[in-house]
C-alpha cells in the first residue's frame, strides 16, 4: 500500500461525467454557425485538451481563425446554459472524496476554471478541494506541469507525496513532467488498452480500487 498526502484529479472523464453536456453544446454551436452536428461519440474523443482544441477538432480544420474564435465563443455560451443538464460524478467518486477527507485534494483540468468551480458547487462538493486549476488559470495548461506544480506548492508537498489521477495521455504526461506518480482510470475517455499504452504507474477500472492501493 502506497499512501499519498495530496491526490490531484483530472476532472472530465475522471471525477465527473460531463461528456453528454459537452457534446450537446458543441452541436448547438455548430448549428448556430450553419454547420452539421457531430455524432456525440465523435465529440467525446475531442475532450480533454481544452476548449480551443475541442472546437478546432469540431470544425475539422474548415475555416479560419475568425471561425474558430466564433466557435469557441458560441460553445462557451451554450455550455454555460447546459452545464448541469446531464452532468454528475462518476459512480463512487463522491464516496472516495469522503474517504480521503483527511488528505488534501485538488483538481487540475484543462476545462475553463469557472466551469470546474460551478460544477463542483452545483454538486455540493467544492469544499472538498483545497485547490482548483483550470485550463485558463495559468498561461500553460496540461500537459505542461505548471498547474500541477502550483497545487503541490500550495499544499507544501514534494513530488513523492503526490498522486495524479486521470483518464488520458495528457494526465500521464503532466504527472511525468512534474515528477509525480500517476494512476490511470479506464472508465473515462480512453479505453483500457489506450491507457495501458501510456504506462501509468497504476491502472484501475473502478475508482474504489484507490482505497485498496493507497489506503
Amino acid at each position: 500500500m502506497t499512501p499519498f498526502s495530496l491526490y490531484v484529479f483530472d476532472f472530465d472523464g475522471t471525477l465527473v461525467d460531463t461528456k453528454l453536456d459537452i457534446a450537446h453544446s458543441v452541436n448547438l454551436a455548430l448549428q448556430e454557425m450553419g454547420r452539421e452536428p457531430l455524432p456525440k461519440e465523435v465529440t467525446f474523443g475531442y475532450v480533454g485538451r481544452g476548449v480551443r482544441h475541442l472546437m478546432t477538432q469540431a470544425l475539422n480544420g474548415d475555416g479560419g481563425d475568425s471561425d474558430l474564435e466564433r466557435a469557441v465563443s458560441l460553445f462557451m455560451k451554450h455550455y454555460e446554459q447546459h452545464l448541469m443538464d446531464q452532468t454528475d460524478f462518476f459512480p463512487h467518486c463522491r464516496d472516495l472524496m469522503d474517504h480521503y477527507a483527511d488528505k488534501q485534494l485538488a483538481v487540475v483540468s484543462n476545462k475553463p476554471e469557472k466551469f470546474v468551480e460551478r460544477i463542483l458547487v452545483e454538486l455540493n462538493s467544492r469544499e472538498a478541494f483545497q485547490s482548483i486549476v483550470g485550463g485558463d488559470t495559468f498561461e500553460n495548461k496540461k500537459p505542461d506541469p505548471m498547474g500541477l506544480r502550483h497545487v503541490m506548492q500550495v499544499a507544501g508537498l514534494n513530488p513523492e507525496d503526490v498522486l495524479m489521477v486521470g483518464d488520458s495521455e495528457v494526465d500521464v504526461a503532466t504527472a511525468r513532467a512534474a515528477g509525480v506518480k500517476v494512476c490511470g482510470v479506464t472508465y473515462g475517455h480512453a479505453s483500457r488498452e489506450e491507457m495501458a499504452s501510456y504506462h501509468p504507474d497504476w491502472l484501475i477500472d473502478d475508482i474504489r480500487e484507490m482505497k485498496e492501493l493507497f489506503g
